[in-house]
C-alpha cells in the first residue's frame, strides 16, 4: 500500500494528534515515516524593520524557533520509535510552508502526506486550513487529511485534486 509517508509538523495540539495518527496508520501499513517541520521564514522588510528596533531579533528568533521545531521533531522520532516505525526528519525553512511540504515528498519520494487539517492559523472548521488546502491543491503525491476534532482522515487521490 505505502511505503513512506511525509509527516509535516508545526507543533500545533492538532498537528501532534495527527502525527500521532499518521504514526499508527504507517504501523498498520508498514511503511516508515518522514517527519519534517517547517521554520517560518519572515519576509526582508519585516525583518529588516524589526532588527531596526532590536538588532539581536534574528538571533533570538532563529534560537527561539529551533528549540521550537526540535522539540517537534523529537515528538515524531519518539512517537515513531515507541511504535516500533522506522522515522528520518528534517528540519526546513521557508516563507511558504505548503511549497515546502509539497517538495519534501517529491525529494523524500514519499508516497503519501499525512497531515492536520489545520495548524497554529487555523481553527476547527469544516474547511482545511490555509496551508493544508495549497497542499491538496499542488501536490502530486495523495494527501490524507487529519481532523482532529472527529479523529478522522480522510484521503484526496493526487489525480482527483486537479
Amino acid at each position: 500500500m505505502y511505503q513512506r509517508i511525509l509527516l509535516p509538523s508545526d507543533g500545533s495540539a492538532i498537528s501532534r494528534q495527527a502525527v500521532a495518527s499518521g504514526i499508527r496508520f504507517a504501523r498498520d501499513t508498514g511503511a516508515s515515516v518522514v517527519g519534517i517541520h517547517v521554520l517560518p521564514q519572515p519576509h526582508p522588510d519585516q525583518l529588516q524593520a524589526w532588527m531596526h528596533h532590536d538588532p539581536h531579533y534574528e538571533e533570538k528568533r532563529r534560537a527561539l524557533f529551533d528549540k521550537f521545531a526540535d522539540e517537534s521533531l523529537a515528538f515524531i522520532a519518539n512517537s515513531a520509535l515507541a511504535e516500533g516505525v522506522p522515522c528520518s526528519y528534517h528540519k526546513l525553512e521557508s516563507s511558504q510552508p505548503w511549497q515546502a511540504i509539497v517538495k519534501a515528498a517529491q525529494q523524500e519520494r514519499c508516497d503519501l502526506i499525512f497531515m492536520a487539517s489545520h495548524g497554529w492559523h487555523g481553527g476547527e472548521g469544516e474547511l482545511p486550513g490555509s496551508e493544508t488546502r495549497k497542499v491538496l491543491h499542488h501536490s502530486a503525491v495523495p494527501v490524507l487529511v487529519f481532523k482532529a476534532s472527529s479523529g478522522q482522515a480522510a484521503i484526496a487521490p493526487a489525480a482527483a485534486r486537479k
